[in-house]
């Protein structure tokens, strides 16, 4: 699995949440790993500079892999 770290820095505005912090980091993840494939969010924590993401693509074992069938 590929890991990335990306700090999100939400907007000063009542409407942002949690689900949007996680959706900036999933599209930036997938700008970062030039991939159309879901990007997994790994850890977050949140520090004085905003949210501090790890972002992942690729499968481990502890969360299982799908793998595609080939006939």
């Amino acid at each position: 699995m590929r890991v990335k770290a990306l700090v999100v820095k939400p907007p000063n505005r009542g409407d942002w949440d949690f689900g949007d912090v996680l959706a900036v980091a999933r599209s930036e993840g997938k700008k970062l790993f030039k991939t159309d494939e879901n990007v997994r969010v790994v850890w977050v924590h949140e520090s004085p500079y905003g949210f501090v993401v790890l972002i992942g693509l690729g499968c481990n074992r502890e969360a299982g892999c799908k793998r595609e069938v080939s006939a």
